[in-house]
C-alpha cells in the first residue's frame, strides 16, 4: 500500500504571509494541530503547529531552563502577554518549521509511521515529484489503513 492511498487529499493550508492570529484561526476552526505552510504554487515550505504558536510567547532565555517545577508564579510573564502589540508582526514564514519532513505520494505506507516516530510528529505532509503538496497522512490513517485495511475514498 502506498501513502496516497490512504492520505487526506484536500488540506487546509495557509500562505507564507498569513499572520499569526490567521493561522491560530485557522487550526483552531478546523480542530487541526498544525498547518501546511505553501506558496503561490502549492508547494510545501513548511508547517506550523500548535507549538510554534506558542513558542512565541516564551522567551528564548526558558530554553536555558530545564525544570520549571519550582516556579510557581509566571505573573511577569503572564501580564506581558495581556499586551502584545508585536505579536501582529508574525507571519507563517516567521513560524513554520522549514526543515518540516514531508513524504513522497508514492512511498510505502510503513514509511510513514517510521518518520512520525523519528521526527515526532502526528502528521505528515505528502507532496508530488514537483514538492507540491497534494495531502496529509495522520497516525490514524496509518493505524485504519493497517488494522483495517481501510483505503480512503476521497
Amino acid at each position: 500500500m502506498k501513502v496516497k492511498d490512504v492520505m487526506t487529499k484536500e488540506v487546509v493550508t495557509v500562505k507564507p504571509s498569513t499572520g499569526i492570529r490567521e493561522v491560530y484561526k485557522t487550526i483552531r476552526e478546523h480542530n487541526i494541530g498544525g498547518v501546511p505552510v505553501v506558496d503561490a504554487d502549492n508547494r510545501f515550505l513548511g508547517m506550523v503547529t500548535k507549538t510554534e504558536l506558542l513558542d512565541v510567547l516564551i522567551p528564548d532565555y526558558f530554553g536555558m531552563v530545564t525544570d520549571f517545577l519550582f516556579i510557581d508564579d509566571f505573573g511577569a510573564l503572564e501580564d506581558k502577554l495581556e499586551n502584545i502589540p508585536n505579536l501582529e508582526l508574525f507571519i507563517a514564514e516567521d513560524l513554520m518549521a522549514g526543515n518540516a519532513i514531508s513524504l513522497s505520494e508514492d512511498a510505502s505506507l510503513m514509511k510513514a509511521p517510521v518518520l512520525m516516530s523519528k521526527y515526532k510528529v502526528r502528521k505528515l505532509p505528502v507532496v508530488d515529484k514537483e514538492n507540491r503538496l497534494v495531502g496529509i497522512v495522520t497516525r490514524m490513517d496509518v493505524c485504519d489503513a493497517l488494522f483495517n485495511g481501510k483505503k480512503k475514498t476521497q
